[in-house]
């Protein structure tokens, strides 16, 4: 099959924002971790990716971010068939701090230089060499519009030089060179992750703002658990507490950054990983903890904001 689309960026009355086919579109989605019960990193079927699709669109997204791995060419297949965007992380590699990476970025320390950071030269190329050989994977899969070079701070080293890398090869798709924390100079986008606190974010005029990570409301479906840890960001009790903590999250803080003009958004996420109960799904995908018809009116609100005559005045 074939397939033309652009993703560019633009300037609308003062603030830039991501643009599909040059128009502002607010890429709404939901992190995708790519996990199954019955085979871990692949599904027993390929049916398993589209219904994790389908479920996504019929709950008003349009967009999935497949986190920290590469699918079998089947997944982008059926992203590009079925419609949906994806937003694809690069594999980050090397150790990882408890310290640097999640206690400091914690407190609000996120403003390093990474120069310093994972200095081994072979783990490096491994990093390097395997983003190229991802963007020659992908090149021809028109779904994917958008690359996350690192992942808070996870295997990050001199972003700006592996930002002009990636652009080098591949100058059609957009770059968000630290998804999170410790941004650097380089990078196409804004990349926030906001748990724990209000999604507040104050400057929408240098880059297309993108709250690449956001929510991660834990429900646990009696039946449907994989074992008896549990993680979230805050857990609800009963399936009616945890729809209607939904809803007012979007309503009372997502809503005002679209009115602001933000490009993109990343629920954290699709289905529950293991001891990880912040999907909209069970793990087993059996269960889904919330109403389909009242969450797709929730994000049709989200788009008629985000696409208000006040939010699409393009400044050429």
């Amino acid at each position: 099959y074939f397939a033309l689309r652009e993703i560019g960026i633009k300037d609308f009355d003062g603030t830039p924002r991501l643009t599909l086919n040059g128009k502002p579109y607010l890429f709404n989605g939901l992190l995708d971790q790519g996990y199954f019960p019955d085979g871990i990193y692949t599904p027993a079927s390929y049916e398993a990716y589209r219904d994790d699709i389908v479920l996504a669109k019929s709950l008003g997204f349009n967009m999935l971010r497949k986190h920290i791995k590469i699918e079998p060419m089947i997944f982008y297949h059926l992203c590009d068939t079925l419609g949906i965007v994806v937003f694809q992380d690069m594999v980050n590699n090397s150790d990882y701090s408890f310290m640097r990476d999640t206690a400091l970025p914690t407190v609000g320390i996120k403003k390093i230089s990474d120069k310093n950071f994972h200095k081994n030269p072979v783990s490096r190329e491994i990093f390097r060499s395997s983003m190229i050989e991802t963007q020659k994977l992908l090149h021809n899969s028109p779904s994917v519009l958008y690359y996350t070079i690192f992942n808070e701070g996870w295997g990050q080293f001199l972003a700006d030089e592996n930002y002009e890398l990636a652009k080098s090869y591949d100058t059609a798709r957009i770059y968000d060179s630290t998804s999170g924390w410790f941004g650097q100079t380089k990078s196409d986008v804004d990349s926030h992750h906001v748990y724990f606190k209000k999604a507040k974010i104050k400057d929408f005029k240098k880059r297309p703002v993108v709250l690449s990570e956001f929510g991660g409301y834990s429900y646990r479906p009696e039946g449907h658990l994989f074992g008896s840890k549990n993680y979230g960001y805050s857990v609800y009790k009963e399936r009616e507490d945890f729809e209607n903590a939904l809803q007012k999250l979007y309503r009372d803080e997502i809503f005002p950054l679209a009115e602001r003009g933000i490009s993109a958004l990343v629920y954290t996420q699709i289905s529950d990983v293991e001891d990880e109960t912040n999907g909209f799904i069970s793990y087993d995908r059996e269960f889904i903890k919330v109403d389909i018809e009242k969450t797709a009116a929730l994000m049709r609100e989200l788009y008629e904001i985000s696409s208000s005559d006040k939010n699409s005045s393009v400044k050429e």
